[in-house]
């Protein structure tokens, strides 16, 4: 769907005026000054020879020409009319019209029946008046491409741009797509021109749940950084959803040296369809909601701040109304962050916040840390790292974490509070020992204190002590080996074996009674190494880790990019020495895949490959073809065996039809279910070169939420290019 380029009103305007304002029509000369030079086949006079008619004239000042049909200089007042197939050109505007009037005594153009511009953008207009810098234009019509009825354009009854107040003026605007008209703003005026005034997204379809559907989302142009909209969507069975919107960004005119960039968005509905149960087996209230949003700024002291914020009243509420929301957001929960270099290292304070009623979350209340980063101890050849910080966290069940599993997994009873004072300082130095070989030991400690432990279990300390290494190699070779068929120009092969050793005495102290403010969420990524890097010493438990690591990265020279990567093999798994025997081994070993014989071809796999041996536990594999320009695909097959069982085939595909149309094609298949999931088929057209129109026929089946399914189509409208 068009994003924030949506209408070509916005930025074909803001081209139009742009031109007008850097390069202002020049009068082609004043009365009483040097007369213009004129070209004709033939010449006659008029009104007693005062009037000079050029026929099939050209006249021409030094700053502007006029050629036309016929051509009259007044030498009275110096007013110059051409008539018919009218070209007048300055350096940097070209107008094509029926007939132009310039009155250099008045400062004043008038020109009729017009057209002008440069691909890809083209504009027509009843009449172009500029008058001392001002611009006013009535039956204005602006296209991308050459105008045709069925091109994509705008139609605005007047706009005009006043030069002095820097201010812009539009007035009964109306976008038409494929000839037909199906919007009207009365009235819309801003500040300056080079920004493009609205952003619309829209989206329609049909859906057995939701019934026929239209998504909308307009936002208008309020300042120089500032959008306001909302959110208005219509479902044949549930009703209406709407919501506030808006968008900032002042990158380009940055007020008191900080830039600040953010958006949000909102839904409310009073769903009056079905109510389906959600993933905790809940049936939702008919008042459902979302919002969404961050936000990023910049001073320039380096001061960062970032946020977002994503809440839903139910877990399904996103999925059923805004599912191309999904993929911007995580854990409802708000976020906030605020850095700032202080003393060589950085200062900072983070909060995180539940907004929801289910989610599992350890909320921070907030955290204030102050990290000084790796730098050497008075200019010698040791390094220190250090970080303390302050911080109030809690946790309590959830629906996603009920009691039952909410006490084996976070070990405490019931909900927990506990304000906590955390720090670290380290040393390490690195060896050079040849050119292919450097070896850094590490020591350091970190001493930790809770102003609660869990259970009843009161104030709480814990020391843990590091001393380790990291051995690093690299080997590399090269060979001028040829193989233009694959685009293959020499090849380089790069090894780097990694060795990571961390003994930590004292991190299985007091286990069963600390907090955990960060437990591991996921078992497709090896844990942090050193101690330092650790977001929580209360989770530290393993007296010693060893990690062992092999990078291989095989490349070739590329005349576009320079070096083009053709294979890359990555292995890694850990030894854990933990408090238990049942904690204590190699952990799974993590490979990560990827071949790019030619520009056309790709294959990537990534392996969790379980200790003992045995099924990959996580296996994607992917491969994709491209041609170019004509066609491309690409077919993945995930499959997953721990935790979370899936087995899933997905497969997308796109073939360029012609200049026009391309056909587009996706397909889920759950081999769990036995059936396809989603299975799409989509005839992509283009419209004078202007828009994408996608009409789709879908269907969608959820095993895992009551076996919803749902048949329809789809309609999207796009800007194509510009």
């Amino acid at each position: 769907m068009p994003g924030r380029r949506f209408w070509i009103l916005a930025a074909s305007l803001s081209l139009t005026v742009a031109t007008f304002a850097a390069d202002p029509a020049k009068p082609v000369g004043k009365a009483g000054a040097d007369q213009p030079n004129i070209s004709a086949k033939t010449f006659a006079s008029e009104e007693g020879g005062k009037v000079l008619v050029a026929m099939d004239g050209h006249l021409e000042t030094k700053d502007a020409s006029i050629d036309a049909h016929t051509i009259r200089f007044d030498y009275r007042t110096g007013i110059i009319t051409g008539e018919g197939n009218v070209v007048y050109a300055t350096k940097n505007l070209r107008i094509i019209g029926e007939k132009i009037e310039v009155d250099p005594g008045h400062d004043t153009i008038l020109a009729t029946n017009v057209r002008f511009g440069r691909a890809p953008l083209y504009f027509t207009a009843d009449s172009l008046k500029i008058v001392k810098g001002d611009k006013t234009m009535r039956g204005l019509r602006m296209w991308n491409s050459e105008p045709e009825p069925l091109g994509m354009h705008l139609k605005i009854a007047e706009a005009a741009y006043v030069e002095a107040e820097d201010h812009l003026t539009l007035r009964s605007v109306t976008p038409h797509v494929a000839g037909i008209p199906f919007f009207n703003l009365p009235y819309y005026g801003q500040e300056g021109y080079r920004d493009i005034p609205y952003d619309l997204y829209l989206n329609t379809g049909s859906e057995d749940h939701l019934g026929r559907y239209l998504r909308t989302t307009f936002l208008m142009r309020q300042g120089p950084s500032l959008w306001v909209g909302g959110l208005f969507d219509v479902y044949g069975k549930s009703g209406l959803l709407v919501g506030p919107a808006f968008r900032y960004d002042n990158s380009k005119q940055p007020e008191g040296g900080i830039v600040w960039k953010g958006k949000f968005e909102s839904g409310y509905i009073n769903d009056r369809g079905d109510l389906l149960t959600d993933v905790y087996g809940r049936t939702p209230d008919r008042q459902r909601a979302f919002v969404l949003g961050e936000i990023n700024g910049r001073t320039i002291d380096d001061v960062e701040i970032a946020g977002n914020i994503f809440g839903q009243t139910d877990p399904g509420v996103m999925r059923d109304f805004r599912p191309n929301l999904i993929r911007e957001s995580g854990n409802p929960q708000a976020n906030l962050e605020i850095s700032s270099p202080y003393q060589g290292g950085y200062l900072s304070a983070s909060l995180t916040a539940k907004t929801d009623n289910y989610q599992d979350i350890v909320q921070k209340l907030p955290e204030i840390r102050f990290d000084l980063p790796q730098q050497s101890i008075d200019e010698s050849a040791w390094n220190r790292r250090s970080f303390v910080s302050f911080g109030y966290f809690s946790e309590r069940p959830s629906a996603d974490l009920p009691l039952a599993n909410f006490q084996p997994a976070t070990l405490a009873s019931g909900a927990w509070s506990t304000a906590r004072l955390d720090t670290y300082y380290g040393i390490n130095r690195t060896f050079v020992l040849s050119d292919w070989l450097t070896f850094k030991p590490v020591a350091g400690v970190r001493a930790t204190g809770w102003s609660e432990g869990i259970n009843g279990t009161g104030t709480a300390a814990k020391v843990i002590a590091q001393t380790g290494f990291d051995l690093e190699g690299l080997a590399t070779g090269s060979w001028d080996l040829q193989a233009d068929k694959w685009g293959i120009d020499g090849l380089r092969h790069s090894i780097r074996p990694v060795l990571q050793y961390r003994v930590m005495p004292g991190a299985d102290r007091d286990m069963g009674t600390l907090p955990l403010t960060q437990r591991a969420v996921s078992t497709s990524v090896l844990e942090e190494v050193d101690l330092a890097d650790r977001l929580d010493p209360a989770s530290t438990t393993d007296s010693q880790v060893v990690r062992f690591g092999l990078r291989n990265t095989v490349e070739t020279r590329d005349a576009k990019v320079g070096t083009r990567e053709l294979l890359r093999a990555d292995v890694f798994a850990d030894w854990r020495q933990g408090p238990t025997d049942a904690e204590t081994g190699r952990s799974d070993l993590q490979c990560a895949i990827s071949l790019t014989p030619a520009p056309w071809v790709s294959l990537s796999s990534g392996l969790r490959l379980p200790n003992g041996g045995g099924a990959p536990l996580e296996s994607i594999q992917s491969l994709a073809f491209n041609s170019g320009d004509f066609w491309r695909t690409t077919v993945s097959w995930v499959e997953l065996r721990d935790v979370t069982l899936a087995r899933q085939l997905i497969w997308e595909g796109r073939v360029t039809l012609n200049s026009v149309y391309s056909l587009v094609a996706v397909l889920n298949y759950d081999a769990l279910a036995g059936q396809t999931t989603y299975e799409s088929v989509s005839l992509v057209q283009r419209i004078a070169n202007s828009w994408e129109l996608e009409y789709g026929v879908m269907q969608r089946l959820d095993p895992l939420n009551n076996g919803r399914s749902s048949l329809g189509f789809q309609l999207r409208a796009r800007l194509f290019k510009f």
